[in-house]
């Protein structure tokens, strides 16, 4: 069995930056063992598989090298890239993917990808996770925003967030095993404000994009800042760029991807 697979730097524009994922299109799903070994073959944040329905229209499932996870922003972009390098799709209408989180549509500006993702609003974390967080981030002020897919903390500026050095072993042992913290830009920086983002639980020590956390971050900074779409950079050893609006119960994610990697994968 062959399938081909693609590598894709998503929320770049250029190779060897932004976030890497491995795209894969199948005609049914391999079972999800086989699933699970290509991610952790491929040894990226996010693999993203693909089963076409009808045109414009297919099922789409991410794994990391470790686990499935029911939603993932850089790897939904590379999927978009790379269906429509593959001619599959037609980029004058909306694209759907049916997935864990519901049915994503995806748009194309020229060679900007929008995604229409649901909105997340975190609830108050409880006494545990609080108390993991008192550890984590002992050398850091902070405020905590609350957990939904992943525990957010809001810390006092760029500076502190670039500076953080994460206690992997603990935040692995919150209940998500996930963390994102985030920031205001500084004043003579061209973005809104800032984040990154950390998830050992499931075989990420450092995301370098991670589109499904400005899910929550972009009504977040939208409300707090009165400013509505925002511009966002992660700050990661990679870093990203995403552009972003909250508009009601919904996220549009915007960014760019590039194809780094052609291959076939041989089981």
């Amino acid at each position: 069995m062959e399938y081909q697979v693609f590598t894709v730097d998503a929320f770049t524009q250029i190779p060897f930056s932004g976030n890497p994922a491995a795209t894969v299109l199948v005609d049914q799903f391999p079972d999800d063992e086989v699933m699970q070994q290509i991610a952790a073959e491929m040894n990226l944040s996010e693999t993203a598989f693909a089963q076409q329905i009808e045109p414009n229209n297919f099922h789409l499932r991410w794994f990391t090298p470790a686990a499935e996870v029911p939603l993932c922003g850089h790897a939904t972009l590379a999927m978009s890239h790379y269906l429509r390098e593959l001619v599959v799709i037609d980029p004058n209408t909306t694209l759907r993917f049916q997935t864990l989180s519901g049915e994503l549509a995806i748009c194309f500006e020229g060679d900007r990808i929008v995604m229409d993702f649901p909105s997340v609003y975190p609830i108050p974390c409880d006494r545990t996770d609080l108390s993991l967080l008192e550890q984590i981030m002992a050398a850091y002020p902070y405020e905590c925003i609350g957990i939904a897919d992943n525990v957010t903390v809001v810390l006092a500026n760029e500076k502190a967030v670039a500076d953080f050095a994460p206690n992997l072993a603990l935040i692995s042992q919150l209940s998500v095993g996930r963390l994102s913290i985030t920031a205001i830009a500084d004043p003579d920086k061209p973005y809104d404000f800032i984040s990154r983002f950390f998830g050992p639980k499931v075989g990420i020590d450092e995301d370098p994009v991670t589109g499904s956390a400005h899910c929550t971050l972009a009504p977040y900074w939208a409300k707090r800042l009165a400013k509505n779409p925002l511009k966002a950079k992660q700050l990661s050893q990679r870093t990203g760029d995403l552009k972003v609006e909250h508009i009601g119960d919904r996220v549009k994610l915007k960014g760019y991807a590039v194809t780094v990697l052609r291959g076939n994968l041989t089981l």
